[in-house]
């Protein structure tokens, strides 16, 4: 009975801005909890600790390191927080009085009363407030998953403009050297009167135009790696020591269905059905509230020695207004949350109709270049082997090579192309379009395991 009668004390927990940023440089692939995960997201032991960090690997580091999640699960405890409240059963009210009368007589001059109040909720309100409480809770739910989903779409993208710098700058890094040979080689012509000064003026400006192009592109890797530590949830410092996985073509992907699976499997429109049961329940109970609450009191009073007992009731009465302000309210809500879904459906039809389209567009655009690659690959090789001969001269030689460098370049920019309109794809239907990656399960997401690392 004490323990049921117990109180909560408040317990104060003050945010301390330099412990937070302390733990947050601390945080560590090596941790044990995150490679306790790892195994529980299925991730092959006999490969940990991982050598080679690809799209997969620093996703689940993002899961579990990065804040945003954090901030999902706890709205998501809110939401369970009002669900339990929204159960809860009106409290039983207690009330007495105590009088003394003036005139003296041979019986007592003292009446006692002591009464209770029983509320009794009508009219299905309170199964109502739960209904409400219970979309607004699965609405949370579901923006969770909607968050991890960000947090993994965020660390790919991420990881592809790294990955693309990083292959981009060893390309341009070749052409710089090709094109400096190159202009070595009309500089001793133009000695020996074998080319212009034209010419070579026109390499030098190759040459330079190449090397601006090099340095800034190899200026941009360190702020992608940046920019790449902090979705993945890590410390650049933590960062720096992982080996990336580098740039890779990917196989084209089948688009038959996918509207039928974007209309249903988003998580957005799966939140929004949810918020739509919420302001069906809450059109519910406003209507519920048309009909009074009834609170029954009985009581028993001893009134200078006669014993007396009562029961009472109490309603107020909703004659006048009805609720109508309320019902006309909730009633607008419910058709908001139904244009709102509407116009999600909407957008979403044309987001993935757009999206395929680029996707188609880049692939043909990256079949087309593979194939001027190989052509140009096959002149390379011959003209190497005339070079070898004696049939072509160094110049010869190198131009050709340049020309396959040029050829490259334009393939890797029609690959990344497709893997952007690809991520944008995926984007679109908010899930991957190949097993490169598993998203985990909703109460995975929702459990509190990472927690202590943020």
């Amino acid at each position: 009975m004490f323990s049921g009668c117990g109180f909560q004390s408040y317990l104060p927990k003050p945010i301390e801005p330099t412990k937070i940023a302390n733990k947050l440089e601390q945080r560590s692939v090596s941790d044990k909890d995150f490679q306790a995960y790892l195994s529980a997201q299925n991730y092959p032991n006999n490969q940990l600790p991982i050598s080679l960090w690809g799209e997969n690997e620093l996703s689940l580091s993002a899961l579990f390191f990065h804040p945003d999640l954090n901030v999902a699960r706890a709205q998501w405890r809110a939401a369970q927080a009002a669900q339990i409240t929204a159960a809860q059963r009106p409290e039983i009210g207690v009330n007495g009085d105590l009088e003394n009368h003036s005139q003296s007589t041979e019986k007592s001059p003292w009446t006692y009363r002591l009464g209770i109040d029983i509320p009794i909720v009508t009219a299905g309100k309170r199964e109502a407030q739960i209904a409400q409480a219970a979309g607004l809770s699965e609405a949370a739910r579901i923006e969770i998953a909607q968050t991890a989903w960000q947090v993994h779409s965020r660390v790919a993208k991420s990881l592809l403009e790294y990955q693309y710098a990083v292959a981009q700058s060893a390309i341009l890094k070749n052409e710089v050297a090709l094109r400096t040979a190159i202009a070595d080689m009309l500089v001793k012509r133009m000695d020996a009167g074998l080319a212009s000064s034209i010419e070579v003026s026109n390499a030098r400006i190759s040459l330079q135009k190449a090397e601006q192009a090099y340095m800034a592109e190899s200026g941009r890797i360190a702020a992608l790696g940046s920019t790449l530590a902090n979705d993945a949830g890590l410390s650049l410092s933590a960062f720096n020591q992982l080996k990336v996985q580098p740039f890779e073509k990917t196989a084209a992907i089948n688009l038959s269905d996918l509207q039928y699976e974007a209309l249903l499997n988003r998580l957005d429109i799966r939140a929004s059905l949810a918020r739509y049961e919420a302001a069906e329940a809450k059109l519910r109970l406003e209507i519920a509230k048309q009909y009074p609450d009834i609170t029954l009191s009985p009581a028993k009073a001893l009134d200078q020695g006669d014993k007396i007992w009562s029961l009472g009731f109490s309603s107020l009465l909703t004659l006048i207004n009805k609720n109508r302000g309320m019902i006309a309210e909730a009633t607008a809500l419910r058709e908001v949350e139904v244009a709102q879904f509407e116009a999600l459906q909407t957008k979403v039809i044309g987001n993935l109709n757009e999206a395929k389209a680029s996707y188609q567009s880049a692939l043909e655009a990256s079949t087309k270049a593979e194939a001027v690659l190989a052509s140009q690959q096959k002149r390379t090789q011959q003209t190497e082997r005339q070079f070898n001969a004696g049939f072509a001269d160094r110049l010869e030689f190198t131009t050709t090579q340049l020309e396959n460098i040029i050829a490259e370049q334009s393939t890797l920019n029609t690959a990344y192309q497709v893997q952007v309109t690809k991520l944008n794809l995926e984007d679109v239907l908010q899930r991957p379009l190949d097993k490169r990656f598993t998203m985990p399960s909703d109460r995975d997401l929702a459990s509190n395991n990472a927690d202590r690392n943020n």
